[in-house]
């Protein structure tokens, strides 16, 4: 977890995977484009961090 906060991969991964939890069970009507919207950037964004191969200098 200490990796989270220096590493901006594990920085992003963690903050919109609480996020994501966070919209899901939450008993709030959320406005559904603003969850769709959050749903497709967190696909978009993990499917990019998580597949994206490392650059070797």
């Amino acid at each position: 977890m200490k990796k989270a906060w220096t590493d901006l991969k594990s920085f992003v991964t963690v903050i919109m995977t609480i996020a994501m939890v966070i919209l899901l069970f939450i008993h709030y009507e959320v406005n559904k484009e603003i969850l769709m919207l959050f749903s497709t950037s967190y696909g978009a964004i993990m499917t990019y961090f998580f597949n994206r191969k490392n650059e070797s200098k």
